[in-house]
């Protein structure tokens, strides 16, 4: 599957990191193809989402990580998208090798290396808000790891690398003290979902809860990690894959109307957009699953 995107890749453990073997960051301005089981070997896998949503899977449970979010895998565990595609977003992702010596780690050696390493195996959450450090050591581990890296950018990206999994571990004891959203977003999303096939807007969003539009689209997004448009689209294509996976007496036309788009090639266009795929792709891959059964 094609879409516009870019990517980079940065070898940490060719630079000769302590324990760390890459990090990554996509942007991705379309849905790409979907991330298939996989587990790392003694490595733990650390995801940002900075902007944009994405399903991963671990074992049989499913995690809806949104922008600031933070989402973590721990070794040998097979992890995925659940079949879903890789969204349009910005994401980054950490691999730090876990030692089974734990008397050294990232430079350091003794309970220095125990403490860190004994905080991050026993982190009591893989699914948790991050903050706004966590960009600004992810990319500025990026600037020392450029191809003339002289002795000192490595050991600033040892440092760098401490600091950041320290707020992980901080952000993730955060996590546990206060867990889930506020009362106030689900009841915006509640509202969304009851609402979703109405002509949804900001003013008419922002005025049902009594906060102005542009509190309202900075509050949302900061609570959510996408728009609140965006969010709306989001959810129309989820229910859209519902009605042409289970609904086949509707047309894509039908569902389209449905759902208040303003035509079916409009809808067609956002739907392959936030899927991969056109409609017409997404249901018949359910026709063929039938005719196979």
């Amino acid at each position: 599957m094609k879409t516009k995107s870019t990517r980079t890749i940065l070898d940490l453990g060719a630079l000769g990191v302590d324990n760390a073997v890459l990090l990554g960051r996509y942007s991705y301005y379309g849905a790409s193809s979907s991330l298939q089981p996989h587990m790392h070997e003694s490595i733990m896998e650390i995801v940002y989402c900075d902007r944009g949503q994405q399903v991963y899977e671990v074992g049989q449970q499913q995690f809806m990580i949104r922008g600031g979010d933070l989402f973590v895998t721990f070794p040998n565990e097979q992890h995925s998208t659940a079949d879903q595609p890789e969204e349009k977003g910005i994401v980054y992702w950490l691999q730090i090798e876990i030692p089974a010596d734990i008397s050294h780690f990232l430079g350091y050696s003794g309970k220095n290396a125990a403490s860190l390493l004994n905080a991050l195996k026993n982190l009591p959450a893989r699914h948790f808000r991050g903050n706004t450090m966590i960009r600004k050591y992810l990319d500025e581990i990026f600037q020392f790891g450029k191809e003339t890296a002289t002795d000192f950018d490595r050991l600033s990206i040892h440092i760098r690398l401490a600091q950041l999994l320290q707020l992980v571990v901080v952000c993730s004891e955060t996590a546990r003290n206060q867990p889930g959203n506020s009362l106030r977003i689900e009841r915006v999303k509640k509202y969304i979902e009851d609402y979703l096939d109405t002509n949804l807007s900001i003013p008419v969003l922002a005025s049902h809860h009594r906060i102005s539009q542009s509190h309202f689209k900075r509050w949302f997004k900061n609570e959510v990690g996408v728009t609140p448009m965006d969010y709306i689209q989001r959810r129309k294509i989820e229910r859209a894959k519902k009605k042409l996976a289970h609904h086949r007496e509707f047309n894509v036309m039908d569902i389209a109307y449905q759902l208040n788009f303003s035509s079916s090639q409009y809808f067609a266009t956002v739907f392959k957009k936030y899927a991969g795929q056109t409609p017409l792709e997404y249901r018949s891959r359910f026709f063929i699953e039938d005719l196979a059964n």
